[in-house]
C-alpha cells in the first residue's frame, strides 16, 4: 500500500511539474501550486514566497484551503521565518529533528526565485525531504524560464521602444532638415529677388538711376554674404574648429560695434535702442570680432521679434567676477516649452502678425558656441508669449592684474612686408568663372595694376613666362588643375622669377589657409573678397623661399592665349 501511495504521489508530482513547465506566467505557477500540495504533502500551513522583481510576494495556505493566498505583510510565524532563511541562504533547511517544517529554495541556488515550505503536526522524513527536492527542483525550472521569457520580452520591448525613438529622431531629423532647406531657399531668394529685378531695370534702361541700383545690389549682396557667413559658421561649430584670436576686450567697445552693425535694421523698423554701459572698461580675454557677432546676434534676434516702433536695451555691467551682458526686447516673447531648446541651431520663435523675423535659425546657436568658448555662459528668460525676452551673457573677467592674454593669431595674408601705398604691380589673375574673374580685373585695373586674365591653368603656364607677373592670384577651385598644383607648376616653370601667389577660395577654415601656407601662397583670401583687402594682400604679397627679381620693368603688354587671356595697361588717371 505505501509503495502504491507513492507512486501515486511521484505520478501528481510529475503531473504539477509538468503543467507548471508550460505556464508563461508566476501567478499561474502560484495557482497550480495551490491546487496540487495538498496532494503530495500532509501539512497544517503551506508558504510559497516569490520573488518578482526587486519584492518578495508571500502566499500561504492551511491544509482545508482549496488554494494559495495572500499572505498579510505583518505576518509573522516559523514556517515564513524558515522560508526566509531558505530565500537569504540559497539552501534548504529544516525546522531540525524531528522535521516538523521543511522549506527549500525555487530556482538559481546563487539566487533563488522563491521558497517552499510545508510545517505540519507529524514530523516529515528524509524520504519527505528527497521528495520535496524533485517538486521544487521542477518549480524552480519553470520560474527560471518565466524569468528569462519576461527578460527577453522586456528587451524586446526595449529594443522596439529604442527603433521607435530612433525612427521618430529620424524622421524628426528628416523634417528638420526639410524645414531648413525650404527655408533656405527662401531666405536665398529674398535678395536675389532685388538683385535680379535691378539687373533687368538697368538693361531696359541703362540711364536711369545707377547710383540707387547700385545700392540695392550691394545691400542684397552683403546679405547673401552673411547668410553664407551663418551657414560655414554652423560648419565650424559642429565641426569644432573655430578658432578664437584672443586679446585684451573692452566689452563696451563690443557693444559699441554690435549696435552700429544692427542699426540700420532697427532704424528700417522704427525701433529704438538704448544702451547702458559703464563708466569704466569691462576687460575680458576674448575675440572681438567673434564677442561682437555674439552681441549682434542677440540685437538682431531682439529686432526681430519685436514689432515695428518697439524698445531694445543693451545693459552692459560688471558682475562678481564676471562680466554681464544683457539684450532686453519688448517682443512676442518665448514659450515656455521653448525655452530649453532657443539655442539649438535651426530652432526659431513663434510668428505673429505684428512679426515675421526670417532668418535660418542660426544666430542663437551659433551665439552659444562662441560663448561656451569663451568659457561663459548664454541663458535666456520670458515672461511668456507676447511678454519680450531677455537674453544674458556672463564672460570672465580679466583679472586686474593680468597685463598678459593670449596673442591674436595673425590673418595668413596681413602682410608685414607692404609694398608702396598703391605700387602698380603685373598680376595674373586665374579663375574657371569668368563673370568673378572679368569683375576683379576691372577692379585692379581701376587701382593702377596691370593684369592678365586667364580661365584656366593651361593658358595660365603657357602666358606666365612672357607675362612675368609679379603676382598671381589663383582660384584654388580650378577644374582639370587644382590652384596648389597651378602654383607648383609656376614655381617649378619660371623659379627664381615666380610671382608672388595669392590663394582665392571659397573655404576659409584654418586648414585651407594653412594648406595655402605651406604651399607657399603669401595670403588666402575667402570670397566674396573686399577690393581693400585685395589691395592690401596684393601690395603687401612677397613670394615665400623665392629671390624676386627686382629689375624687372612694368611695360604694357598685349596677348591672347588661346583666345582666353586679355591684358591691359593700367588706366591713366
Amino acid at each position: 500500500m505505501d509503495k502504491l501511495r507513492e507512486i501515486t504521489r511521484l505520478n501528481l508530482a510529475l503531473e504539477l511539474v509538468s503543467e507548471c513547465a508550460g505556464l508563461v506566467d508566476i501567478d499561474a505557477v502560484a495557482r497550480v501550486v495551490g491546487e496540487r500540495m495538498r496532494w503530495l504533502f500532509d501539512f497544517d500551513a503551506c508558504v510559497l514566497a516569490l520573488r518578482v522583481g526587486g519584492s518578495d510576494r508571500w502566499l500561504s495556505m492551511r491544509s482545508g484551503d482549496e488554494g494559495l493566498a495572500v499572505m498579510p505583510d505583518d505576518h509573522t510565524g516559523p514556517t515564513r521565518s524558515l522560508a526566509e532563511r531558505v530565500m537569504a541562504l540559497g539552501s534548504p533547511a529544516a525546522s531540525g529533528q524531528p522535521m516538523f517544517a521543511l522549506a527549500y529554495p525555487l530556482g538559481h541556488v546563487a539566487r533563488p526565485l522563491g521558497a517552499l515550505c510545508i510545517e505540519g503536526s507529524s514530523a516529515y522524513s528524509n524520504r519527505d525531504l528527497r521528495f520535496l527536492h524533485h517538486v521544487c527542483s521542477g518549480l524552480g525550472a519553470a520560474l527560471v524560464r518565466i524569468e528569462q521569457s519576461d527578460h527577453l520580452a522586456s528587451v524586446r520591448a526595449l529594443a522596439a521602444d529604442r527603433d521607435r525613438a530612433a525612427s521618430d529622431e529620424a524622421r524628426a531629423a528628416n523634417d528638420a532638415k526639410d524645414t531648413f532647406l525650404a527655408m533656405l531657399g527662401h531666405e536665398l531668394r529674398n535678395p536675389l529677388a532685388p538683385i535680379l529685378a535691378v539687373v533687368e531695370l538697368m538693361r531696359r534702361d541703362p540711364s536711369g538711376p545707377t547710383l540707387a541700383r547700385v545700392e540695392i545690389v550691394e545691400r542684397q549682396a552683403r546679405h547673401l554674404d552673411r547668410l553664407v557667413g551663418d551657414l560655414l559658421d554652423v560648419s565650424r561649430v559642429t565641426s569644432g574648429k573655430i578658432t578664437l584670436r584672443r586679446s585684451a576686450v573692452d566689452l563696451r567697445d563690443v557693444a559699441a560695434k554690435a549696435a552700429e552693425m544692427v542699426r540700420p535694421r532697427m532704424l528700417g523698423k522704427g525701433q529704438d535702442l538704448t544702451m547702458d554701459l559703464p563708466e569704466f572698461p569691462v576687460m575680458v580675454d576674448g575675440d572681438e570680432a567673434r564677442l561682437a557677432q555674439v552681441a549682434c546676434n542677440l540685437l538682431n534676434n531682439a529686432s526681430a521679434y519685436s514689432p515695428n516702433g518697439a524698445h531694445v536695451a543693451l545693459v552692459l555691467r560688471n558682475g562678481v567676477g564676471e562680466a554681464l551682458l544683457e539684450v532686453q526686447d519688448e517682443g512676442i516673447g518665448i514659450a515656455p516649452e521653448l525655452l530649453g531648446s532657443i539655442f539649438e541651431l535651426f530652432v526659431q520663435g513663434g510668428r505673429s502678425k505684428e512679426v515675421a523675423p526670417g532668418g535660418l535659425g542660426l544666430g542663437l546657436g551659433v551665439s552659444r558656441a562662441l560663448v561656451n568658448l569663451h568659457r561663459g555662459t548664454i541663458s535666456a528668460s520670458s515672461e511668456g508669449e507676447g511678454l519680450g525676452s531677455v537674453f544674458r551673457v556672463a564672460l570672465p573677467l580679466l583679472s586686474p592684474g593680468a597685463t598678459e592674454v593670449t596673442p591674436a593669431a595673425s590673418k595668413l595674408g596681413e602682410s608685414a612686408l607692404p609694398g608702396a601705398p598703391g605700387s602698380p604691380r603685373r598680376i595674373l589673375l586665374v579663375d574657371d568663372n569668368a563673370d568673378a574673374a572679368d569683375s576683379m580685373s576691372e577692379l585692379l585695373r581701376g587701382s593702377g595694376h596691370e593684369v592678365l586674365v586667364v580661365y584656366g591653368p593651361v593658358e595660365a603656364l603657357a602666358s606666365a613666362v612672357a607675362f612675368a607677373p609679379e603676382v598671381a592670384v589663383l582660384d584654388i577651385g580650378l577644374q582639370v588643375m587644382d590652384g596648389y598644383e597651378l602654383a607648383q607648376q609656376l614655381h617649378k616653370r619660371l623659379g627664381s622669377r615666380a610671382p608672388a601667389m595669392i590663394a582665392l577660395s571659397g573655404y576659409g577654415q584654418e586648414r585651407d589657409r594653412k594648406r595655402s601656407a605651406e604651399g607657399g601662397f603669401a595670403a588666402h583670401l575667402v570670397k566674396p573678397v573686399s577690393l581693400s583687402e585685395l589691395l592690401a594682400s596684393i601690395q603687401g604679397a612677397r613670394a615665400r623661399g623665392l629671390l624676386k627679381s627686382t629689375d624687372l620693368r612694368l611695360r604694357t603688354s598685349s596677348l591672347d592665349v588661346q583666345g582666353h587671356a586679355r591684358v591691359a595697361a593700367p588706366e591713366r588717371r
